[in-house]
């Protein structure tokens, strides 16, 4: 029988090696991939892009303990100048690719002809706390693009800001995206003992280096760890559903261009006749006609309703 499947789950497995200080996880996303793209046309090569950031970024936010978002943030001079993922709680994702106007992008470009076309590109990684205050600061780690690909990217990041050597393998195709992640854990705060293989992170990051494109987009992850570290003893540490989660709604559209003001939004609607807005993450366009911004600035006249009677629109 075949050990390839169908149709993989959404979802991202956490493991750990029981003789050894080094922990692990994997991630596919197939259905919710589809959805987060399904209203983008970025270029093959843009989305493809897209999809290793947005496994990696996963793969980062499950060796974290964090209430809030983890926010993968590229910026550089190609033609793609920024690419942005988050991750909320471990368990919602969503992504977007910002290009430049009239930007010409082959099929088959690279990461670095995308995005680090001068080598002046940089990653950074931040932790927004759910519970942040206004007057704080999210935690932000800011590294070079040095690398030849995304994974090396995100192992550099790893390695120089957080001295956590990390091996990462990433794939992706208009369908599907996965990612492996084995990572050494700190010898401090008491997760290695002195009963512990403290020689084998070189050889489990050689094995896991091993891994195949194909093989992260059509095996079953038991599978792919079980092809792997078979002479390894595995915990495995749980499993946790994917979703991608734009966060965009009409009310908080409305919000926002409530805030532009109705002067600003008068200007727009006599030189296009409407006002158009579009989510970046997932491509949405929500049209307001005149009369439908007429009626966002009627619930501010104390003529037509009282303050009592209207819902807050703060989020």
């Amino acid at each position: 029988m075949s050990e390839e499947i169908t149709k993989l789950p959404d979802q991202i497995t956490k493991f750990m090696f029981e003789d050894a200080p080094v922990r692990g996880a994997v991630v596919q996303l197939e259905d919710q991939w589809q959805e987060m793209t399904q209203f983008q046309n970025y270029p093959a090569s843009v989305n493809k892009m897209l999809g290793e950031f947005t496994a990696g970024a996963l793969l980062l936010s499950s060796t974290i303990k964090f209430d809030g978002s983890l926010i993968v943030q590229v910026k550089g001079s190609g033609p793609v100048s920024m690419v942005v993922v988050e991750v909320k709680n471990r368990t919602t994702v969503r992504a977007m690719a910002k290009l430049r106007e009239d930007a010409k992008i082959a099929d088959n470009s690279s990461f670095q002809d995308l995005i680090n076309a001068d080598a002046e590109g940089q990653c950074a990684i931040i932790l927004d706390p759910a519970n942040r205050r206004p007057s704080d600061q999210p935690y932000m780690g800011v590294v070079p693009l040095v690398g030849d690909s995304i994974a090396a990217i995100l192992e550099n990041y790893m390695e120089q800001s957080e001295q956590l050597p990390t091996k990462i393998s990433l794939a992706s195709t208009s369908k599907i995206i996965g990612g492996l992640l084995v990572q050494k854990m700190p010898e401090d705060g008491g997760t290695a003992n002195k009963d512990m293989d403290k020689d084998a992170w070189p050889r489990i990051s050689q094995i896991a280096g091993t891994l195949k494109e194909d093989e992260l987009l059509t095996l079953g992850q038991d599978v792919i760890l079980r092809r792997l570290f078979w002479q390894e003893k595995i915990q495995l540490l749980g499993t946790e559903e994917i979703q991608f989660q734009c966060g965009c709604s009409k009310e908080k559209t409305d919000a926002m261009l409530k805030s532009l003001g109705k002067k600003e939004l008068e200007d727009i609607l006599k030189a296009e006749g409407k006002v158009e807005v579009t989510c970046q993450f997932c491509n949405k366009t929500i049209t307001y006609s005149p009369a439908d911004i007429e009626a966002l600035f009627l619930e501010d006249s104390p003529m037509t309703v009282s303050k009592e009677d209207v819902p807050s629109t703060r989020q």
